[in-house]
């Protein structure tokens, strides 16, 4: 099969930590062309290399670090995606992040980072261009993700390598632990972070000097720039480059409705005015910080200026760090809640199902089903910033009867609980769930059930949603960036393509792929007894409407189930279990995972 010819280095750099060896995967147009990258690669080697039921804490088990065909060229805002088994959830799971890791790893000329096997000590892996050094992480295992990081660059003596590390909670096998990625992004609701942990992966550092190949520069860099200036001159997100995500706190507690208040009790906190992008502008922001190439900027730095945790550098609050660990802990102090995002990023934590849950033991004692006395004397109350302080760091290093059950998650902890808190554990396939409340943003149940992931709030509001966000994560590219034009793709991404990498893909083809890669992640899924049953909200939002706030009154009905069950496997030729059909398959050019889902078919009754 034929080398790619721009755009792609056609090698992936597969390494072994048990043996401590690397060697080249070759990756073909073919799989380029049908997959693209990221998510979409990620995909296609686990569905590929897996069979049913593969542990995903197996020595031979891996990680694939990958970005796509644009990163690394003139190309706006492109990402990172980390795709694995899930440990948490048992699923296939992807994430993708900012910064500038997804870059340096094509300039170091590779086409993604494929690691498998486990050391038999903490290793932590430098990679410059073609060479990978294994050095010993010892001294710093243990180390929170900033003194990580710090450590790093300073052994290596190269400020502007970029890094991906985890920290105490996946070192201690907390299974919703993340990495966090050069700071300040975090790659999360995967697991990879436990992953990691598993195979005494401290973390990693990339460094690169060579250049993307690109076939047909005159026609790829005026196509490259029309997109970065859709994002500049359209105002569909101008909010966000003003306000990053954190704006959006105020936004959905006053207008939609949807904001996360008290574990999904309520989305009316009108102390929201104390820890949204206002307050944060008053009294927080310093900067404003972007990732390679992009305009947006909707990366916020600060700095709090008063109270008990003044002189705290910080990034945010984003949206979902300012839910889940702000209004959803019903918390009043910015600084406090500050502080809380912090230490999640520090220890190492998915700072969504952190926030679910504190949030769901909180409820749990407030609801007289848990005391104090089973939590290590720690008296969870809403707004109180020091328990939670208190708690988290018990979470991280597994400590006492506390961390060891609230680092189980909020599924695993409300089955350990018993005594009807079920009937407020908020997940989707056995993850947290994130900010948004779906009863007042209904078309968030679309990502929520319908997403690969389970839980997540990013995979699309729609059916066609959820093809253009596997269309972004599969080329790794922002989709902040994306939605400011989706008249205009395909025939705006096509037009980058088409040139970078020298194909002819048609704007159909292009569509193709996400249809493709979403339809292959099912498969997937369906293995590991995924189906129609799965794709669902909690108990909480189908049988309690909104107590007040602009949706009062608002719940999720089995009209809007059946609605979103009928449209989205229809636009996808999936029956109405869930399941790709045969033809589907067929036409995505699925084939190798036919017998695969009739086995599942028989084994789960599908």
């Amino acid at each position: 099969m034929a080398a790619p010819k721009g755009g792609y280095f056609g090698k992936v750099l597969e390494i072994d930590l048990s043996k401590q060896t690397t060697n080249v995967r070759e990756l073909n147009d073919e799989v380029a062309r049908k997959y693209l990258g990221g998510s979409g690669l990620g995909a296609y080697y686990l569905a590929s290399e897996y069979k049913a039921g593969k542990d995903p804490l197996d020595e031979d088990a891996f990680i694939l670090i990958a970005p796509g065909p644009l990163n690394g060229t003139y190309c706006v805002s492109t990402r990172t995606s980390f795709i694995n088994k899930s440990p948490y959830t048992g699923l296939l799971s992807h994430a993708e992040v900012g910064a500038h890791l997804g870059n340096e790893i094509k300039w170091a000329g590779w086409d993604g980072i494929y690691i498998k096997g486990r050391s038999a000590k903490p290793v932590w892996l430098y990679i410059q261009d073609d060479e990978v050094q294994f050095l010993d992480a010892a001294r710093i295992w243990g180390k929170d993700t900033y003194e990580t990081e710090e450590a790093f660059k300073k052994e290596v003596d190269n400020s502007y390598a970029r890094t991906a590390v985890i920290g105490p909670a996946a070192e201690n096998g907390v299974p919703y632990s993340a990495v966090i990625v050069e700071r300040f992004r975090a790659a999360a609701r995967t697991g990879t972070g436990m992953v990691m942990g598993n195979k005494k992966l401290k973390g990693i550092a990339v460094s690169g000097t060579k250049a993307v190949p690109v076939v047909d520069n005159a026609k790829f860099l005026p196509a490259a720039m029309e997109v970065k200036d859709f994002a500049v001159q359209r105002e569909a997100w101008a909010g966000i480059k003003r306000w990053g995500t954190g704006g959006l706190l105020e936004l959905k507690h006053w207008i939609t409705g949807s904001l996360i208040t008290k574990n999904f009790q309520t989305t009316w906190w009108p102390e929201i005015y104390n820890l949204g992008g206002e307050e944060a502008n008053r009294s927080f922001w310093q900067r404003h910080v972007a990732c390679n190439h992009c305009p947006v900027h909707c990366m916020k730095y600060g700095v709090v200026r008063n109270g008990k945790y003044k002189g705290l550098i910080a990034e945010g609050p984003e949206y979902e760090t300012g839910g889940l660990l702000g209004s959803n802990l019903g918390m009043t102090d910015f600084g406090s809640m500050m502080a809380l995002i912090e230490a999640a990023d520090a220890y190492g934590f998915d700072a969504i199902s952190l926030g679910g849950s504190l949030a769901f033991a909180t409820e749990c004692i407030e609801k007289g089903v848990l005391s104090a006395s089973d939590l290590d004397g720690i008296n969870l109350k809403w707004g109180d910033g020091d328990a939670y302080l208190e708690m988290i760091k018990k979470i991280a290093h597994q400590e006492g009867k506390a961390g060891k059950l609230l680092g189980k998650g909020v599924a695993a902890m409300s089955k350990e609980i018993g005594k009807g808190s079920e009937a407020w554990a908020v997940t989707t396939k056995g993850k947290e769930i994130a900010a948004h409340d779906p009863r007042g943003d209904k078309a968030r149940g679309y990502s929520y059930a319908m997403g690969t992931c389970g839980g997540d709030h990013h995979e699309g509001s729609s059916p066609g949603g959820l093809v253009l966000l596997a269309l972004f994560n599969s080329l790794v590219m922002c989709s902040f960036v994306g939605l400011t034009h989706t008249k205009e793709i395909p025939a705006s991404h096509v037009a980058m393509l088409n040139p970078l990498c020298g194909w002819n893909m048609t704007g159909d083809e292009l569509m193709a792929v996400p249809k493709r890669i979403l339809t292959l992640e099912r498969c997937f899924q369906v293995r590991e007894g995924i189906s129609s049953k799965d794709d669902v909200l909690a108990k909480r939002f189908t049988s309690e409407k909104l107590p007040e706030g602009p949706k009062k009154g608002a719940i999720w009905t089995d009209e809007d189930q059946k609605k979103m069950h009928e449209s989205v496997y229809g636009f996808l030729g999936w029956d109405d279990k869930g399941v790709p059909t045969e033809k589907a398959l067929e036409g995505y050019g699925l084939d190798f995972m036919i017998d695969d889902v009739k086995e599942a078919r028989k084994q789960y009754n599908l």
